[in-house]
């Protein structure tokens, strides 16, 4: 607190004594707050939201700091955002960076600035809606972005980064595969430009491990799972505790453990997801716009070490986890699945019909968020199938088989050529 005041009163001194424009030194204390709140003091960043918003109302039309204030405050909300899952700020933000744009045309030195920061923001903004534009205009304007951030300018870096990501989240969403060999090769871009010591250096490791990954789930190739683990495991050393990102980064490598459990059985692996995934659950508390993605990641570590090991109690651990996702938010397919893959096992172990009716309802939800295109559709098709086969060899209803068969046959059509289901 006492360090709060100081630096107001500096802001304030540099004011009365004019040694800087007053809203020019908002905006550096703004960013001074904000870099404090990066590095763990959370209580930071509501001040830096505050002193924002006054160097914005000191910054009317005209005035040579405006965009400046608009990008800074875009910062702060943003983080905010990612922070406390207030929908409002992310849309706020999106319309600061929009009018930040607005101020920096063709020509203008800040515009690579101004065109990724929309676009990072519309990407943020997609996450959470779902609206196809969203995406499609963050990729253009991070591609227009990197036209203007030739080798050698120092937005290259961030420009590529944010392009590879928007290219790496249409790839989960449209599956085609063009657009993950351009974030990989993009991601790998960006990293080169961040050598040890870069704070940019922790991102770029992140996204380059989160597009390896991807490619892994599709290709298979062991060396791009394990190099996506040493990159992760690279990034957590680089935001160690208090570190407003170190969720993502124990989220992240536990995603990537997990998998390699799926393919090497090794019992430590596993056991390091559930401790990795608790602990970004403890970073991510009510309100937090990532906590419905750890509980779901919970779920399914606790649902595959339910199926190595056959212990009840994992699996009904893992159907708590799973509704208390669903709970939060009841159009994650993520969670509408796994809880009904959770389900169906539960029914086979224990034959109780209402868990299976719930199985098929579930799992007809999650594929309504997984239209054509969708790299996950096939999948849900199958486990559909599966469950309405079950209820079949219940109930005996011929359109349940019939259906299933025809579920079957959709997933086999659209199934890549070695894909797995």
């Amino acid at each position: 607190m006492v360090d709060n005041v100081k630096r107001w009163l500096v802001a304030l001194l540099d004011c009365i004594f004019c040694r800087e424009d007053q809203s020019l030194s908002l905006i550096d204390l703004t960013l001074s707050l904000y870099s404090s709140y990066e590095q763990g003091i959370v209580s930071d960043l509501e001040e830096a939201i505050d002193l924002g918003r006054t160097a914005l109302a000191l910054c009317p039309f005209g005035h040579p700091y405006r965009s400046l204030s608009l990008h800074n405050l875009a910062i702060v909300l943003r983080a905010r955002f990612k922070q406390q899952g207030i929908l409002s700020d992310l849309e706020e933000a999106v319309e600061l960076d929009r009018a930040a744009l607005a101020l920096c045309p063709p020509g203008h030195s800040n515009r690579s600035l101004a065109l990724n920061h929309l676009g990072i923001s519309l990407l943020m903004k997609f996450t959470q809606q779902d609206h196809l534009s969203d995406l499609e205009e963050a990729i253009a304007l991070c591609r227009a972005a990197l036209v203007l951030c030739p080798p050698g300018h120092f937005n290259r870096s961030l420009s590529l980064s944010n392009l590879a990501h928007g290219l790496a989240i249409r790839f989960q969403l449209q599956g085609v595969l063009s657009d993950l060999e351009e974030a990989i090769e993009l991601d790998r871009a960006s990293l080169l430009l961040c050598p040890p010591g870069n704070p940019d250096r922790p991102q770029s490791l992140n996204r380059l491990a989160v597009s390896l990954h991807i490619r892994f789930s599709q290709q298979g190739l062991q060396s791009d799972l394990d190099e996506a683990i040493e990159l992760h495991q690279a990034a957590l050393v680089l935001r160690p505790p208090g570190n407003s990102h170190r969720s993502s980064s124990l989220s992240n490598l536990a995603l990537c453990l997990c998998t390699r459990f799926a393919q090497q059985g090794v019992l430590s692996d596993l056991e390091d997801t559930i401790k990795l995934h608790h602990a970004a659950l403890i970073l991510r508390p009510p309100g937090h716009p990532d906590r419905s993605m750890s509980l779901c990641n919970l779920g399914n570590s606790l649902q595959e070490k339910f199926q190595k090991y056959g212990a009840l109690s994992d699996l009904e651990e893992a159907i708590k986890f799973y509704q208390a996702a669903l709970a939060l938010d009841p159009n994650r397919a993520l969670s509408l699945h796994g809880l009904a893959l959770c389900l169906h096992a539960r029914f086979k172990r224990q034959g109780v019909l209402s868990d299976l009716e719930a199985a098929v309802d579930l799992h007809r939800a999650a594929l309504t968020f997984r239209p054509l295109g969708h790299c996950d559709r096939p999948i849900s098709l199958n486990n559909l199938a599966i469950s309405l086969r079950s209820r079949f060899q219940q109930q005996g209803v011929l359109s349940d088989l019939e259906e299933a068969i025809e579920l079957s046959q959709a997933a086999l059509m659209i199934s890549p050529p070695g894909h797995s289901g």
